[in-house]
This record gives C-alpha cells, structure tokens and sequence, in this order.
C-alpha cells in the first residue's frame, strides 16, 4: 500500500470534515502525533481504527486502502487489489517477541536443526547476553515473583544438580550457596562455557560444564541428579519431547524438574498506543528467523498445552504451574513491557517430577 499517497487522502478528506488533527485524534481516543504520522506517510491506522477513520471521514475501507474516492468502475478493480495488498501487510505487521523485545522483521521458515543450531550458537557466543539480558537466578524474570519468594526448587543441601543453558554461571553460583553438593551446566555455547567456568572459578566453585546442545546425547550421567533446572533456556530447543527424554534420564526417581520460559500469551501481545494489541496467533508454533541487531536467531512459540503434554509424555508428573506477576515491581515500571505485565502473565514456571 502506498503510505503517502493514504496519508495524503486522510489530511483531505478531515480537512473536507472541517476537523483539525487534534479534534480528528480526540474522536478516536489517540494522540494528534499519530494522526499526524498517518498523514505524512510514515504509518497506517492500525486494523480497529480503520473504520472508526472511514466513519469519521465518511469514505469506505476500499477507498481509503486506494488513497482516493473512487467511482463504480473502477471499485471491483480496486478492491481486489487492495484486498491482496491488506493480506501482504497483515503477513508484514506480525510482531514476535523475545523478552521484552518486538521483533518487527521475523520470517516463517522450515526449521532446519543444523541451522537453527548454527545461528543460536553464534548469537549467544557473541550478542545474546548484552541484546536481550542474561537473567538468572534468583530472578526467573522480569517482573515475575523471584525464587527467594517462591522457593520452588526446595531444598538443595548435599543435592546434584544440573542446569541447562547454564549461560554466565551465575544462577549455578546461587544453587552453591544453597549448599548443592554438585553443580553441573549444560550450554550449547563455548563461549557461554568458557564465561561460565571462569566466574565460577572466580568465586572458588568448581563445576562440571558441558558444550551441546540441549537435545543432543552429550555424556551426561543418567539417573544420577536430584534436581535439573533451566532459567530461560528450555525454549531455544529444536526439539522439545527429545530434551525432555533426555531429562528424564538424568534424573533419580522422583527427582525434580523446573524451568521457566517466556509465556505464551505474552508471545502474541504487544503494546501499541498505549493498548495491548494481538499481534500473532496464540495457536502459531511454525519456526520463525529473527534479526537481533547483527545476528539473527530461530525460534518457535510454543503454547502452554505443548509443553505440559511434552512433559506427561516425557514420564513426568506437574507439580506446579506458575503464572504470576510481582505488581509491586510492574507498577513501579515507567515502561509498556511493565504496563503489560499487570494485564497478563510474560513468565512462567513448572515444577515436574520424575516418575
């Protein structure tokens, strides 16, 4: 669609209206900024505006997609024209976030292991921790109640403990501290590996660290761990039934397994002019490439009930499931990802058991 040539559209027929950019903005309950975006090209009126803005105006949907009043003739022709090119910008507008990041430029793609495995690998040894934050615990994430509040994990005097996509090492630093007998990591990054072992060792720990990934046979004892973890780092597997078997295996009867991820709801909402706005499909788990400043990373949004059927098909029984927000934390938030988190959860935790 032809931004400018709308905008321009829009600034006539409001000023045929006799309204300012003001008057226009307050009838929609937006600011005068955004009228005035839409009328230097520089934006369209989102989906829920869009007849608001014909009514006002007193046009239809056809005619403001073709920046022009239209006659009988050519109405049919244009329609279907802009029809197709509604469709093109619904596909272009789908956002999908990462933490507290919209990602405006995500292709669906097949998912290829190797490749997701490739471009994963490189965006965690260089960017990952300073692009989306490193978050660890005590911290499950960002505006969600901390583990200190929680204690989810239970006690961990004298256990062995795993933690998958251990990162910088310092959630395993936290599990020392609650007198864990044995650490051990798990990270798909050298890099990751390296930073890992070299805080730990800073802080007189020692660790058993391993490189691969997640859902790979990588040499790990089986039957052998009280409890595996992983804070954030469960959705980057390209297979999530196969890392859950794996799990499994490495655990005791009865020992446990939690891991916290982004929720999926979150996934799909994002805030644009002060409102939340679905802006992908709840029920969309297809493979997606994203550009993180100058790497790219592959991901796919899982749904809730995916990774809870995985789990019961994996030999594990839920414990617990939590979706909460800290609100002391979201309220004292200046931002919209804070905003947002008041209305839906943007984390969750599981607590499984081994059967």
């Amino acid at each position: 669609m032809d931004q400018v040539r709308i905008g321009r559209f829009i600034a006539e027929m409001r000023k045929k209206q006799n309204l300012t950019q003001r008057q226009f903005a307050d009838i929609l309950g937006i600011s005068d900024k955004t009228v005035s975006k839409w009328e230097c090209g520089n934006g369209m009126p989102e989906l829920s505006f869009m007849q608001p803005v014909c009514n006002i105006l007193q046009i239809d949907l056809n005619e403001l997609f073709s920046g022009e009043k239209l006659t009988d003739a050519d109405y049919k022709m244009k329609a279907e024209e802009n029809m197709m090119a509604l469709i093109r910008e619904a596909e272009k507008g789908k956002k999908n976030i990462v933490g507290g990041r919209v990602l405006g430029c995500a292709d669906h793609v097949k998912l290829s292991v190797s490749e997701a495995h490739k471009a994963n690998t490189e965006f965690w040894s260089t960017i990952g921790s300073e692009f989306l934050g490193a978050t660890a615990l005590p911290s499950w994430g960002a505006f969600f109640p901390s583990e200190e509040r929680l204690k989810i994990l239970g006690e961990l005097s004298g256990k062995r403990v795993l933690e998958i996509a251990c990162g910088n090492g310092r959630s395993l630093e936290y599990v020392a501290n609650l007198c864990a007998a044995e650490l051990w990591g798990l990270d798909i990054s050298a890099s990751q590996i390296a930073r890992s072992r070299s805080f730990l060792e800073s802080q007189g720990m020692d660790a058993r660290l391993v490189c691969s990934p997640m859902e790979d046979e990588c040499g790990l004892p089986t039957e052998y761990f009280d409890l595996v973890y992983s804070v954030f780092g469960i959705g980057w597997t390209t297979d999530l039934d196969q890392t859950f078997r794996r799990i499994h295996t490495y655990l005791k009867k009865d020992g446990t397994f939690v891991f916290g991820w982004s929720h999926p709801i979150h996934k799909c909402v994002s805030v644009e002019n002060g409102r939340l706005v679905f802006s992908n499909s709840y029920f969309n788990e297809e493979w997606y490439c994203a550009d993180m400043s100058d790497k790219k990373i592959m991901l796919s949004n899982r749904m809730m009930s995916t990774y809870i059927n995985a789990l019961s098909n994996n030999g594990f029984l839920v414990e617990k499931l939590i979706e909460e927000t800290d609100r002391e934390k979201a309220h004292a938030s200046d931002n919209d990802f804070g905003r947002k988190a008041l209305m839906l959860p943007t984390v969750f935790v599981i607590k499984a058991r081994k059967l």
